[in-house]
């Protein structure tokens, strides 16, 4: 399945390179309540919904791709801009390999591109700060969904 969001925002490829990283995210969006220190698999990030996972980052033509290895639904999402379908703004493009899912794992993963867009349009020119941990929302959905 895949997800998009535009978020209002002109900047460069080169500055979304340069402003979004792992340890950031959570300062963007507020579906990632942390991430912390690398171990054998690479960062280790923390989601609201979901929970412990790695991630890891990746240039690509536009800006950046976030994936997260250790995910049965192989979720990923790219930060990009000067492309369609919106060459001005800045595009969200998440995506899972699963054409059907369970309603809550879907509505988890609009609310990560819908906070990453609101986030991106609130602090994108603005320097990161440090953030707080925020609690889960809702009952973590690894059990139910795997």
């Amino acid at each position: 399945m895949e997800f998009f969001e535009y978020a209002n925002v002109v900047t460069s490829q080169e500055t979304i390179r340069d402003k979004i990283s792992v340890d950031n995210l959570p300062f963007f969006c507020e579906e990632i309540e942390e991430v912390t220190d690398e171990d054998a698999l690479d960062r280790v990030i923390y989601f609201r919904h979901w929970g412990r996972f790695h991630i890891r980052r990746e240039t690509v033509m536009g800006g950046a791709r976030f994936s997260v290895p250790d995910c049965p639904n192989a979720l990923a999402w790219t930060v990009t801009t000067g492309y369609p379908p919106y060459p001005e703004k800045i595009v969200l493009h998440a995506t899972f390999n699963r054409t059907e899912h369970a309603p809550e794992f879907i509505a988890a993963t609009k609310a990560l591109l819908t906070a990453l867009k609101n986030g991106l349009e609130n602090h994108f020119h603005n320097e990161p700060a440090e953030t707080e941990p925020r609690p889960f929302q809702i009952t973590d959905l690894r059990e139910k969904l795997y």
